[in-house]
């Protein structure tokens, strides 16, 4: 074993580990059915108690991926998907992407209630002297792997009734069949963030991983923006796809 690995203060331990051996399932380095160092090897190669490696293969079993036999060592069992691609050409939900390439999704609420709008959702949502908003904040699992932060702004008066309404599915689907609303079209704006402490722990990744942050505004058929949403990605676990249409020589210019 080489020598031994430095982990990052800000998050737990075990979940540093389980994350290092997801990486190394998913880059083929254990195959299906091959066997993971032992925990003595591990608690070696990270400078940790055996309890914390035990919690990091814990951890792998409850996701799925790896089978723990007693007296034997633990096993590798389940395939990890590579980057989830995500299409920029039409507004889709977390859950139909997940549904559309073989990965079970799951949602986890954080956080639903009524607050005053922050300046530039309010702007984008056009709001006027009301500036209440309901904000939900939820995370998104494929596989039992988290995988994005969702944090979606509604206006108040014509949404208010999502409050006392279950959100562990399609936020989309609800609007479209609970609130007749036809979502038209979207503007989209991606970049590069280095994820903060709290976004990184419910994310399960250390301190300052790279993350996709995106911004959504979507509008109904009339023009009129319905939400905003901010989305955080894990930036290990997504690919971004754009497609373009061909190129034109603007003779004038």
């Amino acid at each position: 074993m080489p020598e031994a690995f430095r982990l990052k203060a800000g998050i737990p331990k075990y979940l540093q580990i389980s994350n290092w051996l997801l990486e190394m399932i998913e880059k083929g380095r254990y195959g299906l059915h091959d066997k993971l160092p032992s925990e003595s090897k591990l608690s070696e190669l990270f400078h940790v108690n055996r309890n914390t490696v035990r919690q990091a293969i814990s951890d792998l079993v409850i996701k799925g991926v790896v089978e723990k036999k007693s007296g034997v060592g633990s096993f590798v069992v389940g395939q990890t998907h590579g980057p989830v691609r995500y299409t920029l050409r039409h507004i889709s939900s977390f859950t139909d992407e997940m549904n559309r390439v073989g990965i079970v999704p799951q949602t986890r609420l954080i956080r639903k209630s009524a607050i005053e709008a922050p300046p530039d959702v309010s702007e984008k949502l056009m709001l006027g002297t009301e500036k209440k908003v309901i904000l939900t904040e939820r995370l998104r699992l494929g596989d039992r792997i988290p995988l994005v932060l969702e944090r979606s702004y509604l206006p108040y008066k014509e949404y208010k009734e999502i409050l006392s309404m279950r959100l562990t599915g399609s936020l989309y689907q609800l609007l479209t069949e609970k609130f007749d609303v036809e979502l038209h079209h979207s503007v989209q704006t991606f970049r590069a963030v280095a994820l903060l402490a709290r976004d990184a722990k419910l994310l399960e990744v250390p301190v300052g991983s790279p993350g996709i942050f995106l911004e959504s505004t979507i509008y109904d058929s009339k023009n009129i923006p319905v939400e905003v949403l901010h989305a955080l990605h894990r930036g290990e676990k997504y690919v971004f796809e754009v497609e373009s249409g061909r190129y034109r020589l603007d003779l004038k210019s």
